[in-house]
């Protein structure tokens, strides 16, 4: 195992500018990648976070009871798929509404249009079922309407389907690129090395033996394409979260960063590598 770590060294450091324009390139792919999954990770988040913010809003028949609100907040309760229930009077409804609005706008109509309402906010687990409760909800005699905005998670979930399709399309073509850098790069090191391989060949070297050294060169290379991303990755985190990004774009600092994406792509980076390192060589004939 000596040798052929020595030998692979020894191969890349004479080659070493084909080496480090293999690893930058093979860096760049995986920093385009790990970019497009952090986009998505942080989209799912932020869909999670939204759907289960945005209310139910229950909209209350005229003349329902206290002792009847009470009522439709214990069966609310029952359901167990509300985080929080909040109730609020059409008295408070419109102190607020005369907030935002010019209080003689709602003088002119002459009394209170609003309803009293319920604003119950889903757990994240029951957003799958947000049909279904919005139904049962309505069923009740005193609930004049139910308001969820629907059209915004929907859009959400949208782009976050469209995003999973991109990234999938992205990570498939970005892949093949990396395949063929590393293809390219081993194949060159091999025909570089003919005179030297046809020598072990004659000593009686295995093709296991002529093989391994290539596949630890792919794996360096791969390695080395994943430190560099590492590096990029940092470096993006390290700008998009200083004091003068902070300021000028405040919402971007609340990007998050999961660390297990730089330990999965050592993995992927030196797998990837050394697979198509070992196609490059193909089948080593003897004579």
């Amino acid at each position: 195992m000596r040798i052929h770590l020595q030998s692979a060294i020894k191969g890349l450091w004479l080659n070493k500018w084909s080496t480090l324009l293999s690893m930058i390139s093979i860096g760049i792919c995986l920093f385009i990648i790990a970019g497009f999954f952090l986009t998505l990770y942080n989209v799912e988040l932020l869909t999670l976070r939204l759907s289960a913010k945005a209310a139910i809003v229950i909209y209350l028949k005229d003349n329902t009871s206290a002792n009847q609100i009470s009522s439709i907040i214990e069966e609310l309760n029952k359901m167990g798929y509300f985080s929080q229930i909040q109730y609020i009077s059409k008295d408070e409804a419109l102190k607020e509404m005369q907030s935002l609005i010019d209080p003689a706008l709602i003088e002119l109509i002459g009394y209170n249009p609003l309803s009293d309402t319920l604003e119950a906010f889903l757990k994240e687990e029951s957003l799958k079922k947000i049909e279904e409760i919005i139904k049962n909800i309505k069923k009740n005699k005193n609930v004049d309407d139910v308001y969820y905005p629907a059209k915004v998670i929907a859009g959400l979930k949208i782009i976050r389907v469209t995003l999973w399709n991109l990234a999938l399309a992205v990570f498939c073509l970005v892949s093949t690129a990396i395949l063929f850098i590393v293809y390219a790069t081993i194949k060159n090191f091999y025909w570089i090395k003919t005179e030297e391989i046809e020598i072990l060949k004659l000593l009686g070297a295995t093709p296991s033996y002529i093989r391994f050294p290539f596949l630890i060169e792919g794996g360096i290379i791969g390695l080395g394409g994943t430190i560099f991303a590492s590096g990029l990755i940092f470096l993006v985190y390290l700008i998009l979260h200083s004091r003068s990004f902070s300021e000028f774009l405040p919402a971007l600092t609340k990007i998050e960063f999961p660390l297990e994406i730089l330990s999965l792509l050592p993995i992927f980076g030196m797998g990837l590598a050394m697979v198509s390192s070992f196609f490059a060589l193909g089948r080593i004939k003897y004579q």
